[in-house]
């Protein structure tokens, strides 16, 4: 009877030790637990915060290529043609409009050369090199002053690699913001302007009265008193004075800043009939020409003696 109260008490010390181990236990792995969930929570807090830092940084680089953007930079990421760069004038009007003068280079001689021919037979053959450059011209001129708030697109030209060569890819008459006179080109329609410096830079008299501009319908003869005459294979635009003196200028406008220049007189003196082989070498031998803008007093006073038929 003695020996069972002493196993009694040994069973009784078991668990009071088992049950300490227990607690003990419990102890030691609880605060291992805090520090991974600890560990936790802060790696997700700084993920949050380089999250929101980089945003930030998004929205400042946007307004920096809103506000302080390198154009030609820009234009050469974002309108980028093959074996071609731009070089960008940039100039502020008197309003405060930031007006960018684009111009379109080729990287090699070899290049120019190519695609200076192409432009000059243009008025016969369709090139895609030449298409895809009028296009883009079209939509640096759209899209660009969106990209900058208070700017516009004068005009975009491709110039040659020497710089003697230059062509209009596009350019906006209407809204030229130079002043000539207290008088602006903004006031006349790209017709005006255009016949205003076609005569100012091909004209051989500049001192007339009146400059008469006369539309010519694709098909009518070249010389309508000479059966044998050929026709015009487009539209044609013809200027003269209103003296024989003045001279005159035919030519067909091509809407990019060229025109075809024909070789015709303003009144036909020889031996007639020439023949049809007289006068188709002389629509062969049309001359692509690129016109300047001019002095703005000077086209603003020739539009306004123009009598139009």
């Amino acid at each position: 009877m003695r020996g069972i109260p002493f196993i009694v008490l040994i069973l009784a010390l078991l668990v009071m030790v088992g049950g300490c181990s227990q607690t003990e236990g419990k102890s030691d792995s609880s605060p291992t637990n805090e520090e991974e969930n600890q560990t936790v929570y802060t790696e997700l807090d700084d993920d949050n915060g380089e999250e929101a830092q980089s945003s930030e940084t998004d929205v400042a680089s946007d307004e920096q290529l809103s506000e302080n953007m390198n154009i030609d930079e820009y234009l050469n990421a974002h309108y980028k043609i093959d074996g071609t760069h731009y070089e960008t004038d940039v100039w502020e009007s008197d309003s405060g409009m930031t007006n960018y003068t684009v111009k379109l280079l080729p990287d090699t001689e070899e290049y120019s050369q190519e695609i200076n021919k192409k432009l000059q037979d243009g008025h016969r053959e369709n090139y895609e090199e030449t298409e895809i450059m009028f296009d883009m011209a079209k939509q640096i001129m759209d899209e660009v002053p969106e990209v900058k708030d208070k700017s516009r697109v004068d005009s975009v030209s491709w110039v040659s690699y020497d710089g003697e060569f230059k062509v209009i890819l596009i350019q906006d008459f209407e809204n030229s913001e130079k002043q000539a006179d207290g008088d602006s080109l903004s006031k006349y329609s790209s017709n005006q302007i255009e016949y205003a410096r076609v005569w100012l830079q091909l004209a051989p008299n500049q001192e007339i009265d009146e400059l008469n501009v006369r539309h010519i319908p694709a098909g009518e003869k070249l010389n309508p008193d000479d059966e044998t005459s050929a026709s015009y294979p487009e539209d044609i635009i013809q200027l003269a004075g209103s003296r024989l003196v003045d001279g005159s200028v035919t030519y067909s406008g091509n809407g990019d800043g060229t025109i075809n220049v024909y070789n015709i007189p303003l009144r036909w003196d020889g031996q007639y009939p020439a023949g049809k082989d007289f006068y188709e070498k002389i629509i062969q031998k049309t001359k692509l020409v690129h016109i300047d803008t001019g002095d703005d007093q000077k086209v603003i006073r020739l539009i306004k003696l123009l009598n139009v038929h």
